[in-house]
C-alpha cells in the first residue's frame, strides 16, 4: 500500500530539515514524499535541494495559506492515503509507517496517537474521538491517515484560515458518515 507523505513549509528551515530526515528514514519504503514550500527565503530551498533525490515532488512558490499549500500537495499525491507531516513535526520513530501500513484497510480516516512538544516538555493527549471531541477539537494531521480520493473529492476550504481541517473532519465523519477507526499506535511528535 502506497502512502503519500506531504510536508508544507514556509520559512522554517530548521524544522523542515528535521521533518525531512524523519520521513526519509522510515523503514517502510512504499511511500512517496511531497514537499510544498510557500516561497521561503530562509534557506529552506537549500535544505529541500539537499534531499531532492529522496523527495518525489517538490515546489516552492507563494501560496494563499496553509490549506492552499495542503491542497497543492494532495493534487500531486498518488498514494492510497495521505498524511501531513508539516515542517517541524516528526514521526515518533523510523518504524511508524511500517507499523501502520497493514492497518490501512480502506477505512476513510485512520487516526493514531500524538505526542506534543513545546521544546523541552512532551505530553501525550489522546482523547477518544467522539462528537464532543469533534465539536471542541480536531484530529492532528500528523497522526491522521486520510484516503487520498476523499481529500481530492473534498479539498480543504481555503476560505477558512485556521479551521478548514476541523470542517473537513466534521463534514466527513458527521455529515457524510465516512468510515473511521482509531489505532493505538503512536504516530507523531507534534511541534506545538
Amino acid at each position: 500500500m502506497k502512502v503519500s507523505v506531504i510536508t508544507i513549509n514556509y520559512n522554517n528551515c530548521f524544522g523542515l530539515r528535521h521533518t525531512i530526515e524523519s520521513v526519509v528514514n522510515q523503514t517502510y519504503k512504499n511511500f512517496e514524499y511531497i514537499v510544498i514550500d510557500g516561497g521561503s527565503t530562509d534557506g529552506s530551498i537549500d535544505v529541500i535541494k539537499k534531499y531532492a533525490d529522496r523527495i518525489d515532488y517538490w515546489q516552492s512558490e507563494p501560496d494563499k495559506g496553509i490549506y492552499n499549500a495542503m491542497n497543492k500537495g494532495v493534487v500531486q499525491a498518488n498514494g492510497e492515503y495521505c498524511i501531513f507531516m508539516n515542517a517541524g513535526d516528526l514521526f515518533i520513530d523510523n518504524n511508524v509507517l511500517n507499523e501502520v501500513y497493514h492497518q490501512l484497510d480502506g477505512t476513510d480516516i485512520v487516526y493514531g496517537n500524538t505526542e506534543y512538544t513545546t521544546g523541552e516538555n512532551r505530553e501525550s493527549k489522546n482523547e477518544p474521538p467522539n462528537f464532543r471531541f469533534l465539536y471542541v477539537s480536531s484530529f492532528s494531521h500528523q497522526s491522521t491517515f486520510i484516503r487520498t480520493k476523499l481529500l481530492k473529492l473534498t479539498p480543504y476550504d481555503e476560505s477558512l484560515k485556521i479551521v478548514a481541517d476541523w470542517k473537513f473532519f466534521l463534514q466527513s465523519l458527521i455529515m457524510e458518515n465516512r468510515t473511521f477507526k482509531s489505532i493505538d499506535v503512536k504516530i507523531s511528535l507534534y511541534d506545538v
